[in-house]
């Protein structure tokens, strides 16, 4: 049950991308026009947050793979000791396979934010120009500015997420199959939450594409 919440978890994530792309990325480029004539975008003050926020991402990422690779070297001692040694290497296995779905599952959840941020700045840059495409462009701005709160938001939880710890705490040699079980539910649980805030960003820049086109709210709102 838990293999297949993560494989309907990833293949969600994965398709993100998509769903946000043919919600209206040949909208977006079409505004935008051609590189070339493209003038840069002032960057707000939550696209910079959301710019330091990946560089602090990687950062902690290898502060944590310091931490985790010590933590790691702390479980195979008390592994050592077990009269069962298959068994042992097994829970050690698991372990190391927790943490290493946590850290792919982040990082692909924060590139699929990245992704949400860039179909934003093509559509703002065109917003920002006078043009009959766009019926209200201040109704676009405010739909444009709630998205990049949306994912400035899932992106700190992704952050958060990522630091988190899933090494089997061992109790018992007799008990390591709960233990091992008790570390695989949590992270199960942690990454559906984290996986709904996601999807709330992806939803919120859909709809900043639909106020963009149709220059009202969306009366279905962060909704598919």
């Amino acid at each position: 049950m838990f293999k297949s919440g993560l494989s309907k978890a990833s293949a969600v994530l994965i398709g993100l991308s998509v769903l946000v792309t043919s919600a209206g990325i040949a909208f977006a480029d079409n505004l935008v026009g051609t590189t070339s004539a493209r003038k840069p975008v002032e960057p707000n003050k939550i696209q910079l947050t959301q710019r330091i926020n990946a560089v602090n991402i990687e950062n902690r990422t290898a502060a944590m793979r310091e931490k985790l690779a010590s933590r790691e070297a702390a479980l195979k001692l008390k592994l050592q000791t077990f009269r069962d040694q298959k068994k042992a290497t097994v829970a050690a296995r698991i372990s190391a396979n927790l943490n290493q779905i946590n850290q792919n599952q982040t990082t692909q959840m924060q590139k699929h934010l990245d992704t949400m941020t860039s179909i934003l700045d093509k559509l703002e840059a065109r917003v920002n120009k006078p043009t009959p495409d766009i019926k209200d462009p201040a109704n676009a701005k405010a739909a444009i500015a709630s998205a990049r709160t949306a994912i400035a938001s899932a992106s700190a939880l992704v952050a958060a997420q990522a630091q988190n710890d899933y090494t089997i705490q061992v109790t018992s040699e007799n008990r390591i199959g709960i233990d091992a079980k008790i570390q695989r539910d949590k992270l199960h649980t942690d990454l559906l939450t984290l996986r709904k805030s996601v999807i709330n960003a992806k939803q919120s820049v859909a709809n900043a594409i639909r106020v963009a086109k149709s220059g009202k709210e969306a009366t279905t709102s962060g909704k598919q």
